[in-house]
């Protein structure tokens, strides 16, 4: 295995130096009888995957390793979402550019479309700087970091890149999607995010109940209901998933344009909107009233 591992690195990676870019790193000390593939299984759950810590301490080789010694371990992380944050933003501030949004969806296996409840668990890919000491194409890189060079496409687009080779010394950042830190490696959340987190799951229980009996109530004409079921959720829409935010916001904005209140109505549409810009509401369903002012707030009639 070491074998393998230091051919890797020598023969495709030929790495004159790499960091980590945008990323958190562990520190770990070497303990007796440790090796770089046991220390790779213990973080990542694969020995295989030692590569990536030989990258982060710049080790060209596979060499005994010394008790006492301090070694980089690279690290996806878990953050919990806030408020209005979306995959543009969180990639804004951990990958180094919001048009990195769709790749972080993707390696959350999520839609890069959709909005993110305030909350949620959002896994950040650590990401490695690759820089050749000699020219090299992106498909061999692709093939020396992910097994094979599929990836180059993924790599060019990441990098924003037409051409398929680097010259010397240029750099490319590589994410790091297909490895993630083994759960029991995970730092436990901090105060605000497990009150985001645990609130979020408070929400969703809530709003489970609540929005079958508005949704009766609108059927039976009572209004009055409808807001009585949906009050109590309507500060939460930050935190519900986004079908559930856009059913509460829809029947509580309407229930306001019965009561004749208009800029309540106006404002929950809005939020509803940016929740879900590409949500429409049939016209058949809705009276013109509601339907105006929805059209008001940016929403989409069919």
């Amino acid at each position: 295995m070491r074998i393998a591992i230091a051919l890797l690195v020598i023969t495709a990676l030929r790495v004159a130096h790499a960091q980590e870019a945008s990323n958190d790193t562990r520190v770990y000390r070497v303990k007796q009888g440790d090796t770089l593939e046991l220390i790779a299984a213990e973080f990542y759950g694969d020995r295989t995957k030692a590569v990536f810590i030989m990258v982060a301490n710049k080790l060209t080789h596979a060499r005994p390793l010394k008790p006492g010694e301090r070694l980089r371990i690279p690290v996806s992380r878990e953050v919990t979402t806030s408020p209005g944050d979306t995959f543009k933003t969180l990639a804004a501030t951990y990958l180094g550019s919001d048009k990195r949004g769709s790749f972080l969806a993707d390696f959350n296996g999520l839609p890069p479309d959709d909005s993110i409840p305030a909350g949620t668990l959002i896994t950040i890919p650590f990401t490695i700087v690759h820089v050749p000491p000699t020219p090299e194409s992106i498909s061999d890189i692709a093939k020396a970091y992910f097994g094979d060079g599929k990836n180059a496409d993924l790599l060019r687009r990441y990098n924003f890149l037409e051409k398929t080779s680097l010259d010397k010394n240029e750099q490319l950042i590589v994410p790091v999607y297909h490895v993630r830190l083994s759960t029991a490696k995970l730092p436990a959340l901090d105060a605000e995010s497990k009150a985001r987190r645990d609130h979020r799951r408070e929400a969703s229980a809530r709003v489970a109940k609540a929005i079958p009996a508005a949704q009766q109530a609108w059927k039976d004409g009572d209004y009055g209901g409808v807001k009585a079921a949906l009050a109590q959720i309507e500060p939460d829409l930050d935190y519900l998933d986004t079908n559930e935010a856009v059913d509460v916001g829809v029947l509580l904005g309407s229930a306001h344009v019965a009561y004749d209140d208009t800029e309540l109505a106006l404002a929950t549409f809005k939020r509803v909107v940016a929740r879900k810009p590409q949500h429409v509401l049939q016209s058949y369903d809705y009276s013109p009233k509601i339907l105006a002012i929805w059209q008001k707030a940016g929403g989409q009639v069919k």
